[in-house]
C-alpha cells in the first residue's frame, strides 16, 4: 500500500480494543464481509432506541462506546469508497479520488456507482421497524365514505395513462396539446405543520384521509438516497394531478433555507466579495452612491436589531461613535458568555414542553441566555469595528471618497470591514429572498414522463412564490424570526419574497433534471415571462460542490459520535438549536471524531473523514434577471415582480417534452409497468425484530 496518499488514523482506544478491530480487518478480505462485521460490533443500539437523547446511554463506558464508534465509523467509510488498510499501530485512510471512484465504462454505469453509495444508508433507513411500520400503516386501507383508501390509491395507473397517450399520439399536434391538457393539470399543495397553530388549514387528503406530511414523506423514501432533516426553514410540497381520478400525486418537492456559504450562488449573484462590486461600480453596472448608502442602511439596521442595554460599558453615544475600548470589551464579553454557554450545557434542564411549537417567545428572556448573549456581543463588536471605520472615512457625507480611502492598499482592513458590511446585506437576503431547493422531483409513473423537469419549472411559478409569502410574511401565520428576535429582546419579523432558488444535481455527470428548462417567452407566448433554470459556471467550467458533507455517515455513526462526545466532554455542544451557527451535523460528527483521535499518534485531517468526493452540478433559477440591485436595495419593493402561472408552464412543458415523450415505444412500455405494485415494491423490506414482523404484501 503506497503511503504516501495515505493518512494515519490511531482512534484513542485501549491496547485490547485496538486489537480487536484489527483483527476483523487481517480476518476478512472481501470489503463486504469486513462492513457487516464491523457493523455487527454495534450493539449498543439493542438496548436503547437510537432515538433516544444522549444522556439515555451515558451508563455504557466510554471504552466500549468509543470502540462502537471507532467500528460505525470504519464502516461507513469503506461504504463509501475510502481506502481503509492497516497501519502499523492504527489504520491508513485515504479519501476517494473522483476521477477513479465514481467513473465507468459509460454514463449510466458511472451514474449506477454513485446511486450504489447513495443508497447505503438509504437502505438501512428503510429497513428499520419504524419506517417499515410507517410505510405498512400507509398502504394499509382505510374506510373513506363508502370506499377503502390508502396511499395506494394516490399512485397514478401508468398502463391506463401509456393507453390514453397512444391513442392522443395517432393525433395532429393541436390536438394532442389539447387533449394532454385535459389529462395533466398540476396542483401545488402544501404540507403545512401538525400544530394548532394550522388548524384551519387542510392537513388530510380529502381522498385518503392520510396527513399530508405523511404523504409527503411516503414519497420522499423513494428517492434513492436518505433524507435527513435540516435546521431552519422547510416547506414541503405535494404536486397532484387534478385531472385524474383521486388527484395521483406526480411529485414532490422542499425548500429550505439557503446555505450560508455558497460560491456558485454569489458568482452567479454577482456579489461574491468587495473586489466583485468594484468591479461592478467601475464598470457603471452599480453606482457608488446607491452601494454605499445600502451598506449603511443595512448596517444600521443590524445594529439596531441587537439589544445592547445589559453591555454596562456601552451607551447610545458610543454606540453612535465607537472606539476600540468598547470593541475590545464586546469581544472580551463574547469570551466569557462562551465559557458560560459550556458551563450551562453541562448542566442543562429541558424546558417544558410547548402547547404548539409556534407559541411566543418571551425574547428579553432569551436574549439573556448565553448562546444569544455571546452571538450579541460578538457581532455588535463586528459592527461597530465597521461603523467605526465608516465614519473614520467619512463614507456617509462622501460615498466615492469614504469608499477609496477603505479599498487604499495603505488600509490594511478596509476591504475587509466592506466585505464583512456586504456579507451582513447578503444574510439578510438569505433570510428573506433565496431559498435553496433541497428535495424537487417526479414519482412513478410520472418520472417517465420527465415529469421531474415538470416539478423543478413550476417552483418558478406564480402559486408557489405566492404559497411561500403567505406561509412565512402572511398575516394569518406571521412568525418572529427566532435568531434575530433573540438578538433583539423582542420580535423581528422578516420578509418573504422569493427571488432565487438555488438546487444540485443528484449527480455530477451527465444530465440532470435541471438540464435545458429554459422556457422563452418568446417561443411560448402564453408565459408571463422566462423561465430558466442556469447550471452555474465559472471559466466556462461547471462549478461543482466541494464533495465535502455527512450523507455518508450512517444515523449510527452519528449518533455514536454524540454520546462519544457528551461522555468525554460532559455536554454536547451542537444541540441543533436555533443561534448555535450552521451545519450541525457536520459539526458534531467534528467534535466527536476529535474525541476519538489519538493525535499523538494520528497525522490524519478532520476534513479527511468528510470528503466523500461525491461532488454535485450547481444549478440556480432567477424570478429576475438581473436581481443583484434588487436585492441590495434594503427598501426591497418586490411589487413589480412578474412569474409565470403554472398553467402556462405545464403548458410550455407539454409541448417542449410530453409531445415528444409520448411518441416513444420504450416510454409508454415502461410506463405500463409504473404504477402502485412498482412503489410498493421499491420500499417493502422483508425484516424481523422481538415485537413484529413485517414482510412483503402480496
Amino acid at each position: 500500500m503506497p503511503t504516501e496518499k495515505y493518512s494515519t488514523f490511531v482512534p484513542n482506544l485501549s491496547p485490547h480494543s485496538l486489537r480487536l478491530i484489527r483483527k476483523i480487518f487481517v480476518d476478512n478480505n472481501n470489503s463486504q464481509d469486513l462492513i457487516k462485521d464491523l457493523e455487527s460490533q454495534i450493539t449498543i443500539f439493542n438496548k436503547i432506541s437510537l432515538d433516544e437523547h444522549e444522556s439515555f446511554f451515558m451508563k455504557f463506558n466510554k471504552e466500549n462506546i468509543s470502540f462502537q464508534a471507532c467500528c460505525s465509523l470504519l464502516a461507513d467509510l469503506l461504504a463509501g469508497g475510502w481506502h481503509v488498510g492497516l497501519g502499523l499501530e492504527g489504520f491508513l485512510i485515504s479519501k476517494p479520488d473522483y476521477s477513479t471512484a465514481f467513473t465507468g465504462n459509460n454514463l449510466e454505469e458511472t451514474k449506477e456507482k454513485m446511486r450504489r453509495v447513495q443508497k447505503i444508508n438509504r437502505d438501512k433507513h428503510m429497513k428499520s421497524v419504524e419506517i417499515q411500520r410507517f410505510i405498512q400503516r400507509m398502504e394499509k386501507p382505510r374506510k373513506i365514505g363508502n370506499e377503502e383508501k390508502s396511499i395506494l390509491d394516490l399512485i397514478d395507473n401508468g398502463k391506463e395513462l401509456a393507453e390514453i397517450f397512444k391513442d392522443i399520439s395517432q393525433l395532429d399536434e393541436e390536438k394532442k396539446i389539447s387533449l394532454l391538457k385535459k389529462i395533466i393539470n398540476p396542483e401545488i399543495v402544501i404540507c403545512y405543520p401538525e400544530d394548532p397553530l394550522f388548524r384551519e388549514e387542510q392537513n388530510n387528503c380529502p381522498y385518503t384521509g392520510l396527513r399530508l406530511g405523511d404523504i409527503w414523506k411516503y414519497f420522499r423514501l423513494t428517492w434513492s438516497n436518505e433524507y435527513k432533516s435540516v435546521p431552519g426553514k422547510s416547506f414541503p410540497i405535494l404536486f397532484r394531478n387534478a385531472a385524474r381520478p383521486n388527484k395521483p400525486i406526480m411529485g414532490i418537492a422542499m425548500l429550505r433555507s439557503a446555505a450560508l456559504a455558497d460560491e456558485a450562488r454569489e458568482d452567479a449573484i454577482g456579489w461574491t466579495d468587495e473586489a466583485t462590486i468594484r468591479k461592478k461600480i467601475y464598470s457603471k453596472e452599480i453606482e457608488i452612491d446607491f452601494f454605499v448608502k445600502a451598506m449603511i442602511d443595512c448596517l444600521n439596521e443590524q445594529i439596531d436589531n441587537i439589544r445592547s442595554d445589559d453591555f454596562d460599558f456601552l451607551n447610545s453615544k458610543l454606540i453612535k461613535e465607537p472606539n476600540e475600548d468598547v470593541i475590545r470589551k464586546l469581544k472580551q464579553t463574547y469570551e466569557d458568555e462562551f465559557n458560560r454557554r459550556k458551563s450551562d450545557l453541562k448542566n442543562e434542564k429541558k424546558k417544558p414542553p410547548k402547547i404548539s411549537s409556534f407559541e411566543p417567545e418571551d425574547w428579553m428572556k432569551e436574549s439573556e441566555e448565553a448562546v444569544f448573549k455571546k452571538k450579541r456581543a460578538i457581532k455588535l463588536s463586528k459592527f461597530l469595528e465597521i461603523r467605526k471605520a465608516f465614519n473614520e472615512v467619512k463614507i456617509q457625507k462622501d460615498p466615492a471618497r469614504g469608499y477609496a480611502t477603505l479599498i487604499h492598499p495603505s488600509n490594511k482592513k478596509g476591504n475587509e470591514l466592506i466585505s464583512a458590511a456586504l456579507r451582513e446585506i447578503k444574510t439578510k437576503a438569505l433570510a428573506e429572498n433565496i431559498m435553496d431547493l433541497g428535495v424537487c422531483g417526479a414519482v412513478a409513473p410520472y418520472n417517465e414522463l420527465i415529469g421531474g423537469k415538470l416539478i423543478a419549472a413550476l417552483m418558478g411559478s406564480t402559486e408557489v412564490r405566492t404559497l411561500f409569502k403567505s406561509r412565512y410574511n402572511g398575516k394569518k401565520y406571521k412568525f418572529p424570526s427566532i435568531i434575530a428576535s433573540s438578538s433583539k429582546g423582542k420580535a423581528v419579523y422578516r420578509d418573504a419574497n422569493l427571488m432565487c432558488l438555488t438546487t444540485t444535481s443528484l449527480y455530477g455527470v451527465a444530465s440532470s433534471q435541471y438540464n435545458k428548462i429554459k422556457f422563452l417567452k418568446k417561443d411560448y407566448p402564453e408565459l408571463e415571462t422566462d423561465v430558466i433554470w442556469s447550471e452555474a459556471k465559472k471559466n466556462k467550467q461547471s462549478q461543482k460542490t466541494k464533495g465535502q458533507g455527512v450523507y455518508h455517515f450512517s444515523n449510527e455513526t452519528s449518533k455514536l459520535l454524540g454520546i462519544l462526545t457528551l461522555k468525554k466532554l460532559k455536554y454536547v455542544e451542537v444541540n441543533h438549536k436555533f443561534g448555535e451557527g450552521t451545519s450541525p451535523k457536520l459539526r458534531k460528527a467534528r467534535v466527536g471524531i476529535d474525541c476519538l483521535l489519538d493525535y499523538s499518534k494520528s497525522n490524519i485531517q478532520l476534513d479527511t473523514f468528510f470528503a466523500h468526493s461525491m461532488q454535485r452540478k450547481n444549478y440556480i433559477f432567477f424570478h429576475e434577471k438581473n436581481i443583484l440591485k434588487k436585492i441590495i436595495d434594503q427598501k426591497k419593493n418586490f411589487s413589480n415582480i412578474i412569474s409565470s402561472k403554472a398553467e402556462n408552464i405545464t403548458s410550455a412543458w407539454l409541448k417542449r417534452w410530453l409531445i415528444k415523450r409520448i411518441n416513444r415505444k420504450e416510454t409508454l412500455e415502461k410506463l405500463a409497468n409504473l404504477g402502485p405494485k412498482y412503489i410498493h415494491d421499491q420500499l417493502y423490506f422483508e425484516i424481523e425484530d422481538n415485537v413484529v414482523s413485517i414482510k412483503k404484501s402480496k
